[in-house]
């Protein structure tokens, strides 16, 4: 009886374990370290510069670095699932002229957008009965976003001092922070090196949402009308 009553319980050990270690067979963890160009413009706002016509209408975006950590699930041998956290900086430090009335001012709009994301993303892997798989990818989620911005160049003299310092730069623009909707699509190509280990680079082009910094006492501030990137990063996938 004693044998018996191990038996079925041995057995019931084993029929739950199956599932489970087929579960952890698809499972795998990734990390990725890269570079990113911000695409889209900085512009001021408010009721005083942004309405000056000679004034610049945009400072362009700049690059940046990213990182980021994946826990994702093979459900076939072409479809899989990542749940994916990052981070991505992208500065900017563009130099503008003024027009008209401001003609021959210079103006330097130094900064930053930090966004720290978290998506769900799905790869289709394009078997090729080889070592290098091509892929393609999509994803949706979250991201909080941070931007600093300062003014600089011969413009700002006059008013350098208003912030409290005389640096070169005004800087009474307030940090902000905000969340948004990010959405990003992919395409790379992973290299195995072993059954447990692949190599992998990786193209994306995503969404941030769209962020804005504090204004001054004059109402005025610089914002970005949805944050875009363009990176590649390199990575690894540790298969369990």
């Amino acid at each position: 009886m004693k044998t018996l009553k191990n038996t079925v319980l041995l057995s019931a050990a084993m029929t739950l374990a199956v599932p489970s270690f087929a579960l952890a067979e698809g499972l795998y963890v990734t990390g990725q370290l890269g570079g990113n160009l911000q695409t889209s413009a900085a512009m001021p706002f408010g009721q005083n510069i942004a309405t000056d016509a000679d004034f610049p209408a945009e400072f362009d975006g700049g690059a940046g670095l990213q990182a980021g950590l994946g826990l994702g699930y093979a459900i076939s041998d072409t479809l899989r699932v990542e749940a994916r956290l990052a981070y991505q900086k992208s500065r900017f430090d563009d130099t503008q002229m003024g027009t008209g009335a401001r003609d021959g001012e210079e103006y330097i709009l130094n900064g930053g957008v930090a966004s720290t994301s978290f998506t769900v993303e799905g790869f289709y892997d394009f078997d090729l009965s080889g070592s290098i798989t091509p892929f393609v990818k999509a994803g949706l989620g979250v991201s909080s976003n941070s931007v600093t911005a300062r003014l600089g160049g011969e413009g700002v003299a006059a008013f350098d001092a208003f912030d409290g310092e005389e640096d070169g730069y005004y800087d009474a623009y307030a940090d902000e922070t905000s969340t948004a909707f990010t959405w990003n699509i992919g395409t790379g190509a992973s290299f195995d090196v072993s059954e447990k280990v692949a190599l992998f680079g990786e193209y994306q082009f995503a969404s941030y949402g769209d962020v804005q910094t504090g204004q001054d006492s004059f109402t005025d501030g610089f914002k970005i009308d949805n944050v875009l990137r363009h990176s590649v990063v390199i990575g690894a996938r540790f298969n369990f």
